[in-house]
């Protein structure tokens, strides 16, 4: 599943074989479980990703993968990572500083993270970053770069790196939105605020509300975050970067 934002995208991807060989199914928006396929398999189901300047070293840039929505409050510490799952950051570092940029991205660089068996000190491996070894379709593992725990900072090479429970970032007014597109609302009939002519009631014509109910609050997710010098990503390319996520299964469930 991709999901494109404003200076980066997502995806959740299945694996084809029981070999090492993965493949993308793409398809763009913000998910907290939107299919029941992320449903059935909470821990490849991406929730939104993040990139932003590390907020203490201007050298420095962070990115943030987050997975497993909808985790009730009290309960991400008893929360891991699926050992089944390979969770990886997709970059495309060359098309955006093209004199011709590409119209698409064509993924070249990945980090990628794996995890042992659940528990309190689930052990998670990172790999990368390094050349993505194939193409946009499928990805293999690249290099190891280190290991550690989850809900503990360590590093791996260059970059400092968690993974572990956070709260959801994502604010999202999930009533209103239920109100604005009535039909996303398992066949409610109830009035909506969408114009007169459109079948609504039109009382709520500014569309969201300010301030909107934060639906998500509370709710936990597990992220992955990696701090590590722009001039790794950039590596002579250039200042511009595509920056996506993706999951990746042996059996695409």
């Amino acid at each position: 599943m991709n999901k494109r934002f404003a200076g980066g995208a997502a995806a959740i991807a299945a694996l084809v074989a029981a070999t090492a060989l993965y493949a993308v199914h793409p398809l763009r928006a913000s998910d907290h479980q939107d299919s029941p396929a992320t449903i059935a398999r909470p821990g490849a189901d991406i929730t939104d990703p993040y990139i932003f300047p590390s907020p203490t070293n201007p050298n420095n840039v962070v990115l943030v993968m987050n997975v497993h929505p909808l985790i009730p409050s009290g309960q991400g510490l008893s929360t891991f990572f699926d050992p089944q799952v390979v969770y990886q950051m997709n970059f495309d570092t060359k098309s955006e500083n093209a004199s011709t940029p590409s119209s698409s991205v064509t993924r070249n660089e990945v980090i990628q993270f794996t995890f042992g068996a659940p528990g309190s000190n689930q052990p998670v491996t990172v790999y990368g970053p390094a050349a993505a070894p194939t193409s946009d379709t499928t990805t293999t593992l690249v290099s190891q770069s280190g290991t550690g725990a989850i809900n503990a900072p360590f590093t791996a090479g260059q970059m400092q790196v968690f993974a572990g429970a956070r709260e959801d970032p994502f604010f999202f007014d999930l009533a209103q939105f239920l109100k604005i597109l009535p039909d996303r609302n398992g066949g409610s009939t109830a009035q909506s605020c969408l114009p007169t002519p459109l079948g609504g009631n039109n009382t709520c014509p500014q569309g969201w509300n300010n301030p909107g109910s934060d639906t998500l609050k509370g709710y936990n997710v597990l992220s992955l975050v990696v701090e590590l010098p722009r001039s790794v990503l950039e590596a002579g390319n250039g200042p511009k970067i595509a920056y996506w996520t993706s999951t990746h299964t042996s059996t695409g469930q």
